[in-house]
């Protein structure tokens, strides 16, 4: 009841619009709070009323205020004490969980994608081997406010990849920039070299660096080995599995700042989703050509095996149940795809027949585990859930729809050429009219997830050395 309430007064008051309907909503509230009769309803007095009390006081200040525009920080501040509140999320079960506030920030396609994760998890635990292995994608909570804002759900004990790596090399005082640093004493001018000039620096800072840092961090925060085969285990399975359900959505961007790993289980966690549909593959300026995310850091952790074990035999698992189910999948993600709440302006074309493919505003990392400094200049986008501007039009980052709905319908090419897309990766015959089996399929994958042609050429904050 307070949450939904809460919820709304923080939609209209970040869209700007009128908040006196959720304020008599809340006043209903407030005379249940003053005459609580069960024991829940007592313990949440205990615990909230204080603060929404306060919290209310300065509402009514501000609407009591004459001058409401120079009262807008007693507004504010109301708000801010609302969302305090409501941080402190309890669900039935007893326990606490913890929300990230995310503003400027459509949430509604990563919202989707957990719909999407969801059913593949429901396909994983029907299958008799999948099952048997526990297969499933690590998800969180994605709670949508408004166009611009929303609630993501922390997923504890997690540690990101970029946090690994310097962690590991500020304790062995190594630089956090040690294979670019290599590279560049191969050929100083890195980014003014061909791609085959990028393909031999980028061989060479490789074979001058171990590149072991999440194997030793795996190793050393294990109690003992069993421990240590069992974490191996559910990272060498949820990283394929994941990696399968990545490559079918077309994710991308996944740069080590959104991959996180559970200290305790070992298990992948992926975050930040909103880049999909292979949006990342038609940028002007460095498109990834990679179907998911498997440089060597990801695989030294697999052991002697690499990626011919447990990853390889997960991954085909994974696959044949996704392909074996297709129908189920192509009628979500054509929903994904055909749905205009979710902002597909990045694939319309401007007049001088350049895609202009808009997405997130990219948080990636420099090498050195900073902000890329560059990132900005990859884009045209903004962080507002994916509107930019082409060349002879302006879309308001407020608004969230296609810019002409009516276009963005099954007669657009781009979206049947989606669509298509998908239908080909789960029939086998996404690399040639000829229909690939499972295992051959999976093969290329893996192929072109290592070839050091397609990570040399990857941007910075990527960290393809990683």
């Amino acid at each position: 009841m307070w949450m939904k309430s809460i919820d709304s007064l923080a939609a209209k008051y970040s869209g700007g619009h009128d908040i006196s309907e959720i304020v008599r909503e809340l006043q209903s509230h407030y005379k249940r709070l003053y005459n609580p009769e069960t024991l829940p309803e007592y313990r949440f007095v205990q615990e909230f009323g204080k603060d929404l009390s306060i919290a209310y006081e300065s509402l009514l200040q501000f609407y009591k205020a004459r001058n409401r525009t120079h009262s807008l920080a007693l507004l504010k501040q109301a708000i801010d004490m609302y969302w305090g509140i409501h941080y402190r999320i309890k669900r039935s079960d007893g326990n606490e969980y913890t929300f990230l506030l995310k503003g400027l920030d459509d949430l509604r396609l990563d919202e989707r994608v957990m719909q999407l994760f969801g059913l593949i998890n429901s396909l994983l635990s029907k299958d008799s081997e999948t099952a048997r292995r526990s297969l499933a994608i690590e998800r969180f909570p994605v709670v949508p406010l408004s166009s611009n804002s929303g609630l993501i759900g922390f997923y504890s004990n997690t540690n990101s990849l970029n946090q690994i790596v310097i962690e590991n090399r500020k304790a062995v005082n190594q630089p956090n920039r040690l294979e670019l640093n290599y590279a560049c004493q191969f050929t100083p001018n890195w980014t003014t070299l061909t791609t085959m000039q990028k393909v031999e620096s980028f061989e060479y800072a490789l074979s001058n660096t171990p590149g072991n840092d999440l194997h030793r961090a795996m190793w050393y925060k294990s109690p003992n080995a069993e421990v240590w085969l069992e974490r191996r285990t559910n990272y060498t399975r949820s990283l394929a599995v994941m990696s399968i359900a990545g490559y079918i959505l077309g994710l991308g961007d996944r740069h080590p700042s959104n991959i996180l790993i559970h200290e305790r289980t070992g298990k992948v966690v992926h975050i930040d989703l909103g880049d999909c549909f292979e949006i990342t593959w038609h940028r002007v300026h460095f498109p990834e050509k990679v179907p998911f995310r498997l440089t060597r850091m990801l695989i030294k952790p697999m052991e002697v095996s690499s990626t011919d074990g447990i990853f390889k035999h997960t991954a085909n698992h994974t696959m044949r149940v996704l392909r074996a189910n297709r129908e189920s999948l192509m009628a979500v993600l054509e929903a994904f795809v055909y749905d205009p709440l979710v902002s597909w302006a990045y694939h319309q074309e401007t007049d001088d027949g350049t895609n202009t493919n808009y997405t997130k505003q990219d948080r990636t990392l420099s090498q050195d585990g900073q902000p890329d400094k560059h990132s900005s200049k990859r884009h045209s986008s903004s962080s507002t859930g994916g509107l930019g501007s082409s060349t002879k039009q302006s879309i308001s980052n407020n608004d969230c729809y296609f810019a002409d709905t009516k276009a963005w319908n099954t007669g657009n090419p781009k979206a049947r050429a989606i669509v298509k897309r998908i239908h080909d990766k789960l029939v086998g015959t996404d690399f040639s009219n000829k229909q690939l089996v499972v295992s051959e399929q999976i093969e290329k994958l893996i192929q072109q997830a290592t070839a050091t042609e397609n990570l040399a050429v990857l941007y910075s904050g990527w960290v393809p050395f990683w």
